[in-house]
Order: structure tokens, then C-alpha cells, then sequence
């Protein structure tokens, strides 16, 4: 049986983490729509969407977030898991916020939205999918969620304030 989403999903944060830590990922313009952690972040909502929600969602506009909006709905209808909703629900945020990861691989981002995206929306995500696996009962992927936040948030206090 293939899982919900690939536990080696997470490697992309963990050499992620380790490209922070080793000082090839700065919090300047430049990091973004080429970004290891927007690259996690669109396979993970892929995968997600799919195997779990049995909908295509691929993109992060207006469109998708509708979408989001109403698969969410129908999740709450028919209780759902909170961890459930609240992967949907944080994908609704980064479609209203995917203009500004992506202008930080254009050079026009700023600090304060390299700091957003990694210490709020990252951390936040990789937080709701190790609950999510939890609640699955998902062990691989709890124990790869978990490594990868770990080496997320140690290589994010490396950077400069």
C-alpha cells in the first residue's frame, strides 16, 4: 500500500535545513519559487490532495483556494479529523501568501517575508503534518515530520535576526 504522502517528502526540509545551516540559504532575495521549502510544500499539497482528499489541486490562486474552501467544507460535513482541517485550511494561507514566496526567487522579496514563510508557515506546517500523522497512525511519516521541524527550527536560529 503506498502511503497518503511519502515519508521521504520530509528530505527535501532536512537538506533544506542543512543548505541554512551550511549558509547557502540566506534570508535575501533570491530564495523562493526555486526553493527547497516551496518545492516541499507544493509535493506535499499534491500528494495530499490526492491520495487523501481524492482531489487534483495543484496550483495556489483564487481557484484552488476555492477549491480548498470547499473540500474543507465537505471535510467539516462529514467530521473529519481536525488535523485534516487544518492542513486545508493552511493551504488556503499559502495561497493567499504564494505571491510573496514567490517574489522572493525574484529578487523583490523582502527579510520579513523570508522570516514569515520559514519560522510561521513552514514551522507552522510541518508542525499540522506531524499531528496529522499522528492522528493517522502514520508512524514513518510522524518520525520523518518530526526530524525534518527539528532541522528546520535548529538551522532557522542560525540565521541572522
Amino acid at each position: 500500500m503506498n502511503p497518503i504522502v511519502a515519508p521521504e517528502l520530509m528530505d527535501i526540509i532536512i537538506h533544506y535545513a542543512a543548505a541554512i545551516k551550511a549558509g547557502k540559504v540566506k534570508p535575501k532575495p533570491s530564495v523562493g519559487s526555486k526553493s527547497g521549502a516551496l518545492e516541499f510544500c507544493e509535493n506535499f499539497y499534491a500528494q495530499f490532495f490526492q491520495n487523501k482528499l481524492g482531489k487534483e489541486i495543484k496550483r495556489f490562486d483564487a481557484a484552488a483556494k476555492k477549491d480548498a474552501i470547499g473540500l474543507r467544507l465537505d471535510c467539516k460535513q462529514k467530521g473529519s479529523p481536525a488535523a485534516v482541517i487544518q492542513l486545508i485550511t493552511w493551504f488556503e494561507k499559502l495561497c493567499d501568501i504564494y505571491p510573496t514566496v514567490l517574489a522572493l526567487g525574484y529578487g523583490t522579496g523582502s527579510k520579513t517575508a523570508f522570516d514569515e514563510f520559514h519560522n510561521v508557515y513552514l514551522a507552522t506546517l510541518l508542525e499540522r503534518i506531524v499531528n496529522w500523522s499522528e492522528h493517522e497512525q502514520f508512524q514513518p511519516l510522524e518520525h520523518k515530520s518530526r526530524e525534518a521541524l527539528a532541522a528546520l527550527k535548529s538551522a532557522l536560529t542560525l540565521l541572522p535576526s
